[in-house]
């Protein structure tokens, strides 16, 4: 009978992707914090928890806050779930930044903020999208606009990979009758994630570039991760009829699939890069279903521990921000104390 494995090898990998173009949208958003009503801050529902940035959290304090998980048409995570970790404590959406339903129901959330408002504001409700690297942010603003304006061309420069976004654009409306007015921010790494999972995590949903980290380390994880969700091996069937905890084993069948596969005269060379890749953006596309990255997410942890965690990932970002704040921007370390 077969057992999936419980624990992921300690690759030896980088923890940061922390450039300075991050640094400058963290001042930036510092600085732009007063001016802000409402703050959307979109997650990628895939990784739940991998892709929440505890860096948002001092400069936008006490701004009313809505947590949007993305790609939900290609998430397994279940809206109990969320709710659990949630609490009611804050509020959330699950959508799809390209679904106009969606759009239509997060525009609604904005216009009944703008209701609550006294006085109202004369300039408008205004608005800043926050997020890790690649988890929708561009594609969200240009479907609001869409939806609310009946605009088609996009305002905002989206891409399938992470760093699009180099600047906070211009504020961008998107509504009309009350005024919606939308910062788009780009996507801001941590100093340092927490452990090897955590960053396997952000590779598989873009929020890093491929070359940061060996792709068969990467393939390893998400074979890790569909063993943990469904043992039977039926996720990655179109390759190989058993399960398998052997990534070699499973590029060999991909190989031989799409034909990365070469005879020489020393024997069979199999394509162990390209298998991986092609491999990877099958699920981080969505083509072979729906499915999770965190663990956290696929153990289903309870809301106290969820919190203890947020709790513990606040003391260490917080350790860590601090000489990276000094080298790259010489900015005091109180701006990004959390």
């Amino acid at each position: 009978m077969f057992v999936p494995r419980k624990i992921f090898p300690r690759y030896n990998i980088s923890l940061a992707d922390f450039k300075g173009h991050h640094v400058k949208a963290l001042t930036k958003l510092t600085h732009l914090a007063p001016q802000i009503d409402m703050v959307l801050e979109v997650r990628d529902s895939r990784a739940p928890i991998s892709t929440r940035n505890v860096l948002f959290d001092k400069p936008l304090q006490g701004k009313e806050k809505i947590v949007l998980y993305s790609k939900n048409d290609l998430s397994g995570v279940p809206i109990d779930l969320l709710k659990k970790w949630h609490n009611n404590k804050e509020r959330f959406m699950m959508i799809d930044c390209r679904n106009g339903g969606d759009m239509k129901r997060l525009i609604q959330m904005i216009r009944e903020k703008h209701d609550r408002m006294h006085p109202k504001p004369p300039l408008g409700v205004r608005v800043i999208i926050t997020g890790m690297p690649n988890v929708g942010k561009s594609t969200l603003v240009n479907t609001l606009r869409k939806i609310g304006l009946n605009r088609t061309k996009n305002v905002a420069r989206t891409g399938g990979q992470p760093g699009v976004t180099r600047s906070t654009s211009e504020i961008i409306r998107v509504h009309q009758n009350p005024e919606i007015l939308v910062y788009d921010t780009p996507g801001v790494f941590l100093p340092k994630v927490k452990d090897v999972e955590t960053m396997m995590s952000l590779a598989l949903v873009g929020t890093i570039k491929p070359i940061k980290i060996d792709p068969v380390m990467v393939a390893d994880y998400l074979l890790f991760v569909l063993n943990l969700q469904d043992p039977t091996g039926s996720k990655y069937r179109k390759y190989i009829k058993h399960p398998t905890n052997d990534i070699y084993e499973l590029l060999e069948k991909i190989a031989e699939r799409i034909k990365r596969v070469r005879r020489t005269k020393n024997g069979i060379q199999i394509d162990e890069i390209g298998s991986s890749l092609h491999f990877i953006d099958e699920w981080k596309q969505g083509r072979m279903g729906k499915c999770l990255f965190d663990l956290d997410a696929i153990k289903e942890i309870d809301q106290l521990e969820f919190q203890e965690n947020y709790d513990e990932e606040r003391l260490r970002v917080n350790y860590e921000i601090k000489p990276k704040v000094n080298r790259q921007a010489n900015a005091s370390n109180a701006l990004f104390e959390l």
